[in-house]
């Protein structure tokens, strides 16, 4: 059963009613997974599929947070569910695809969101201990739940599937992530465009997002500090760091007709950090950090 879809003019109400989430309606009647979706980038992401009409499936370890995020999305209308999941397993895996179609009586969107959490004790060195989680989640996972949604996918006739990548995956940040995420990051875009090739035939499109600089939706954020802030409006062009929101936008449009003629691309959401020019970023940064207390904050 696919719920009560909520019409056009009700989910632009709905819309109207909320000025921190503005999406078009251009989902509605989709159905959709999110792997990861209990917090942070994965549940901004579950927010823009259902503010644009889509009904969403949130599939995370943490049962107790994903139940959460379900029952605040089931409010704006149509279905939302939650699964608890593992999805470095096989077993995972299929549980939260048959889960997602027997729920919603089908599948449109896959959105692989999942990723280990970061250890800060590993930053800088070569010790492969959480490799292997890596792989797990952000690579193997990702095949996995391609291959068991695909075939819903193509009966659709309008199969997406979004990968959420990093700028890490072309640059370094070698005091933020460790090399096994920046290398299973950089394995993600690949495997995006092998997975577009692979499933064009059955009208399937594969994209992925790579996000740069984003504040948390909860918690501290990179903003809070006046030295982050400062640095962060000298070296991103648009002055600000990202929000959850501006990843599901480029999500939700990645998954609309609109995007209806593209696959196999990475489309970086950063603001334009990655095109500015190196040396003279840092140095305007360092500039700015030298006017600034030492650990001012806002």
């Amino acid at each position: 059963m696919g719920g009560v879809t909520p019409s056009a003019a009700t989910v632009k109400k709905r819309l109207s009613m909320n000025e921190t989430h503005t999406f078009p309606p251009a989902l509605l009647g989709m159905r959709a997974v999110v792997t990861g979706g209990a917090q942070g980038i994965g549940a901004a992401i579950c927010w823009g599929l259902k503010l644009a009409g889509a009904d969403v499936v949130v599939a995370d370890q943490q049962g107790e947070k994903a139940r959460e995020i379900a029952a605040r999305l089931g409010s704006c209308g149509g279905l939302a569910l939650a699964v608890t999941a593992d999805v470095s397993t096989n077993e995972g895996c299929q549980n939260v695809i048959t889960t997602a179609v027997s729920a919603l009586g089908g599948l449109d969107i896959l959105i692989n969101c999942a990723a280990p959490g970061r250890d800060k004790l590993l930053l800088g060195k070569l010790s492969p201990v959480d490799w292997d989680l890596h792989q797990k989640i952000v690579l193997d996972a990702s095949v996995m739940l391609a291959d068991f949604a695909s075939e819903h996918l193509a009966v659709s006739g309008r199969g997406v599937i979004v990968n959420i990548s990093s700028v890490t995956a072309s640059s370094i940040a070698i005091d933020q992530c460790s090399w096994p995420y920046h290398v299973s990051k950089a394995g993600l875009d690949q495997l995006t465009r092998w997975l577009a090739v692979r499933f064009g035939a059955h009208g399937i499109r594969v994209n992925a997002v790579s996000p740069g600089l984003v504040d948390r939706d909860i918690g501290h954020k990179l903003s809070d500090n006046l030295e982050y802030r400062s640095i962060i409006e000298a070296v991103v062009p648009l002055r600000r760091a990202g929000t959850g929101e501006d990843i599901a936008k480029a999500v939700v449009f990645l998954s609309s007709i609109q995007a209806s003629y593209i696959t196999g691309q990475v489309l970086t959401v950063d603001g334009g950090l990655g095109v500015n020019e190196v040396f003279g970023a840092a140095l305007k940064a360092h500039q700015i950090g030298k006017k600034l207390p030492v650990g001012s904050t806002a």
